[in-house]
């Protein structure tokens, strides 16, 4: 049988494949598909183990070979290959030959910068660096940008924590304070509502009609309002109060910007009271004045 007309069975782990031509095999085995591991047979009964078989897997060899060859090639050319020779000018003077690790060393020492002049063989003229390899500083300037953000937001968060902690002892020492007024603000508060109450009801009971009991029960009306508003801002205050007290214990951001909220709302609250307030109350008084009456409370 000639060589082209050879026919291969192949067997692995029990499994058999064939009769494959003799090229259909080479290809297989040049793909990686058949590998010395296989069994092959010419006629399917006699099996031997496809690494007998060494023609077979010459191309492989051959591949094999020139990648071994080439890679050779290559070491010996960059072995070969001439060492860049770099000079920079600084301190006054021209500094070298040095190779390319050792201007990598010149930047890291801050020797050479963006502006230092630098030359190699081959260059017609001294230029900055940065024009010849702006690569090189790439990197460094990134890594010093990132450097000075860290230290940036390493000293800002330091001083919103030192602001924090100033602020947070300012407040735990006004707490007994806020309580104490907190408290006796609710007690004075609910004391002066019932009041108000049981006053509006008397003038509105009492005898008489005309602009001057209107205005009476007028005044009652705000009587009873400045009370009800007096009790409420109190509870602002008690709930800034609580919130001083939990800074006893934990002073973090957040709790000291609820305890802010708080005492942000008391203090709206009360300006808005005071303005509405005064603005009623001088209606009152302006049209009493011009009606020329007297009210009895």
């Amino acid at each position: 049988m000639s060589v082209s007309n050879e026919r291969y069975y192949v067997r692995f782990k029990g499994r058999v494949l064939g009769p494959l031509t003799r090229e259909k095999t080479m290809d297989l085995a040049k793909r990686g598909q058949i590998t010395k591991q296989h069994e092959l047979s010419p006629d399917g009964v006699a099996w031997k183990q496809a690494q007998e078989f060494p023609d077979l897997f010459a191309v492989e060899r051959a591949a094999a070979s020139q990648a071994a060859t080439k890679e050779k090639q290559n070491e010996a050319s960059a072995a070969q290959a001439p060492a860049e020779e770099w000079y920079a000018h600084f301190e006054n003077s021209n500094h070298g030959p040095v190779d390319l690790k050792g201007m990598k060393n010149w930047i890291a020492l801050g020797a050479v910068n963006r502006e230092t002049l630098i030359w190699r063989p081959g260059m017609s003229e001294w230029q900055p660096a940065e024009l010849i390899r702006a690569e090189w500083f790439g990197s460094a300037s990134q890594g010093r940008a990132s450097s000075v953000q860290s230290q940036t937001r390493t000293e800002s968060s330091s001083v919103a924590t030192g602001a924090s902690q100033d602020l947070s002892v300012s407040f735990l020492r006004m707490r007994a304070s806020v309580l104490f007024l907190a408290i006796t603000g609710v007690v004075i508060g609910t004391a002066w509502v019932v009041f108000s109450i049981a006053s509006f009801f008397m003038v509105a009971t009492r005898d008489g009609s005309g602009p001057i009991k209107v205005m009476a029960v007028m005044f009652s009306i705000v009587h009873v309002a400045t009370a009800i508003s007096w009790f409420t801002g109190s509870m602002f205050l008690l709930q800034f109060g609580n919130k001083l007290s939990v800074l006893a214990y934990r002073s973090e951001t957040e709790d000291i910007q609820r305890a802010l909220k708080t005492l942000v709302r008391f203090w709206n609250f009360t300006a808005v009271v005071v303005l509405v307030w005064l603005i009623i109350v001088s209606l009152l008084t302006s049209i009493i004045y011009l009606l020329g009456l007297s009210v009895p409370i």
